[in-house]
């Protein structure tokens, strides 16, 4: 399957950083042309609570012209309008977006894609954009605290579902809720 992060900036880059490292690909996509062009030539640059560099691809929005099975969705949610346009067109039919966006970006997203095409998740740490391609890690390093959280999307396929679990699982344990809303809420008390 074909995957990407799209807003591949702090959290995506660490995220797909990780995925690379455990021997997987995933494209990742940002506007920000000096982020890209250094993520492309020096790889990702990981640093503070956990430090590595790992080569990664990089692409502008503009560089997309196929079509992923799933995209990790790490932009801001106010740039849902804009970022809509782009997950229509490069999401295959059966594809799966997976919103990491703080907040409650789900029903938006659903009425945009349907239902069986967006599944949401928080990540239960924390990176902050240091310069173009460098990325600093914010959170306990320990394996168990490199965690997502996800609910359960009736909607979506379990083979789609599943994908996105096993990229996830390449940087840390998701944990999987019975009150996905309640750990929004609470994850947006404590932004």
């Amino acid at each position: 399957m074909k995957s990407a992060i799209y807003g591949a900036g702090s959290l995506g880059t660490v995220l797909g950083a990780f995925i690379y490292k455990k021997g997987e690909t995933i494209d990742l996509i940002n506007r920000n042309t000096a982020h890209v062009d250094a993520l492309n030539k020096n790889g990702a640059k990981v640093v503070g609570n956990i430090e590595f560099e790992q080569p990664v691809k990089a692409f502008t929005p503009d560089q997309i012209s196929e079509k992923y099975d799933i995209i990790f969705l790490m932009t801001k949610q106010q740039q849902n309008a804009e970022s809509i346009p782009f997950l229509i067109e490069h999401l295959k039919d059966e594809g799966l977006v997976v919103t990491f966006q703080n907040g409650i970006p789900e029903p938006y997203l659903e009425d945009a894609l349907g239902k069986e095409r967006v599944m949401g998740c928080t990540v239960e740490w924390g990176a902050t954009l240091k310069g173009p391609g460098v990325c600093e890690f914010t959170s306990d390093p320990s394996p168990d605290k490199l965690s997502f959280r996800t609910g359960i999307f009736p909607d979506v396929s379990d083979e789609m579902f599943n994908e996105a679990l096993r990229l996830m699982n390449k940087m840390g344990p998701v944990n999987i809720s019975d009150n996905f809303i309640g750990d929004r809420w609470s994850k947006l008390l404590v932004n």
